[in-house]
């Protein structure tokens, strides 16, 4: 059953194509077309890129903020938690260790803050 629709969509799609006419294109619209799409399609990637780009500025301001506040409290897993920051900061992982500590720690207020 599935080969014979598979046939069927095949021979209309070809007689789609086929019935086509592109008499009324010449090469300078089908430039500009594709231009045009071209420049959507970039223009859409840099805003995509530019609100990346301040969401991960958010995360490092967060970031230092929140090893600020680890370097002023005292708990027992204080180190462990520093290695993990700095580690998430090499690997590219700070929004996952902001929100870890945050949640784990800052959230449930373990630990004394220092002045």
């Amino acid at each position: 059953m599935l080969p014979v629709l598979l046939a069927q969509v095949e021979s209309a799609t070809e007689s789609a194509i086929d019935n086509l006419d592109f008499s009324g294109v010449t090469d300078q619209a089908a430039s500009a077309a594709a231009a045009g799409a071209g420049t959507a399609i970039l223009g859409g990637l840099m805003v995509l890129w530019i609100i990346l780009g301040i969401i991960g500025l958010f995360f490092f301001i967060w970031w230092i903020v929140l090893l600020v506040d680890l370097t002023k409290r005292d708990f027992p897993q204080k180190t462990t938690y520093l290695v993990l920051m700095i580690l998430g900061f090499f690997f590219g992982f700070v929004w996952l260790m902001d929100l870890i500590y945050y949640f784990a720690i800052v959230k449930n207020n373990v630990g004394a803050k220092k002045a």
